[in-house]
């Protein structure tokens, strides 16, 4: 009888990770069309954004490390980057309150989620970033796609 391989199954960190990614790509999703018809973006434009985050995702529930590179510092840039329009609009005034509790609460807040969930232990772990050596948490990449990792203590390549 063959042997079935064996199925891992995501740890919470990457369930809350894909959830918090989940309510990004829909409050995205929800503002292209609250303001796709006064801004000078097109609705497809905030539709291919939505949609690039949708293949974050799909990388990260399969556990491919580049997905996990991409998620893990793009979602903290980008969440710090709503933070600041969405700050600098309040500021100016411009911006409703509503708005900026949109961007905040919606959109800042699920990305910095997910960049905190990915850099927990047990998602290193799912997508084998710990060191089968020494046991140390790594998050370099030997090539370009990440298809291999190394380690930043015993330099072992896996």
């Amino acid at each position: 009888m063959p042997e079935t391989p064996e199925v891992r199954t995501p740890p919470a960190s990457i369930h809350a990770a894909a959830l918090c990614l989940l309510l990004a790509i829909s409050v995205m999703a929800g503002a292209a069309f609250l303001v796709a018809g006064e801004s000078q973006v097109g609705v497809s434009q905030y539709l291919v954004l939505a949609g690039l985050f949708g293949l974050l995702l799909f990388g990260i529930v399969r556990g491919f490390r580049l997905a996990w590179m991409w998620g893990r510092y793009l979602t903290f840039v980008l969440a710090l980057l709503v933070l600041v329009t969405a700050v600098g609009g309040a500021w100016k005034g411009g911006v409703a309150g509503a708005y900026v509790a949109m961007l905040v609460l919606g959109l800042a807040a699920p990305l910095f989620a997910v960049s905190l969930a990915l850099g927990r232990r047990s998602a290193l772990e799912w997508f084998d970033l710990v060191c089968p050596e020494c046991g140390t948490a790594a998050a370099r990449g030997k090539d370009f796609l990440f298809r291999k990792a190394r380690c930043g203590k015993c330099r072992h390549v896996w």
